[in-house]
């Protein structure tokens, strides 16, 4: 089943999942990855300043990559820096016609007004981790996000809305960071946990996530 949302590990990077990477060192593990696995450029505000020009020449010289991840962070001070350089990335990714993977850390109120104020200039858009609230989700899929959940999803309030997100469109993701052993249990129990209490079948739940895979890496330039 295809993971929307992975880190890199102790292994070569050959899952059937989205690999993103959080700063610019990790960006040469994600140029040549097999053949089912799909690789991000990304940079996180803990790691600013972000390199705008350097991820635009990788991205164009390596078309079957995405952005992952980027996004806001209240835990660090350069708000505005964070605003402007998301914004930067949606306009590349709209550019390049690739998707972008939203990291977003108590800065939902911001995100929404970032998307609004781009609506015109925004690619396939995935929010990694979301545990928003279902009004947030809600209003964040009208600008063509996919809310993706993780394990975290069990310990938020969230979870007692899972019947509703269902409804609405979504993926599942591990947001793996641990030794690669591990993964494979790791990703089956997450599958099987939101399977019970979704009512989806395990069946139905890897046919939908193929499709989120499609949507996130069908590259295609938007102007």
């Amino acid at each position: 089943m295809f993971d929307a949302h992975r880190h890199l590990s102790d292994c070569e990077a050959t899952e059937n999942a989205l690999y993103a990477t959080s700063t610019p060192a990790e960006w040469t593990r994600v140029l040549n990855l097999g053949s089912m696995a799909a690789g991000g450029l990304g940079i996180l505000p803990s790691e600013f300043p972000g390199d705008s020009e350097a991820m635009y020449t990788l991205l164009v010289a390596h078309p079957d990559l995405q952005i992952a991840e980027v996004g806001l962070d209240r835990r660090y001070p350069n708000r505005e820096e964070q605003r402007t350089f998301l914004a930067q990335m949606l306009h590349m990714g709209f550019e390049l016609g690739r998707s972008v993977s939203l990291h977003c850390v108590r800065e939902d109120g911001l995100l929404l007004t970032v998307l609004k104020n781009e609506h015109n200039y925004l690619p396939p858009l995935l929010w990694h981790g979301c545990t928003a609230s279902f009004e947030t989700i809600a209003e964040a899929v009208r600008y063509q996000v996919i809310p993706s959940y993780g394990p975290n999803l069990y310990a938020s309030r969230l979870r007692s809305r899972i019947q509703d997100i269902r409804e609405l469109p979504f993926a599942l993701e591990t947001d793996f960071t641990g030794t690669e052993s591990d993964y494979e249990q790791f990703f089956s129990k997450h599958i099987e946990t939101f399977s019970r209490l979704s009512g989806c079948s395990e069946e139905q739940l890897e046919n939908h996530n193929d499709e989120i895979r499609t949507i996130l890496t069908h590259n295609k330039t938007s102007r």
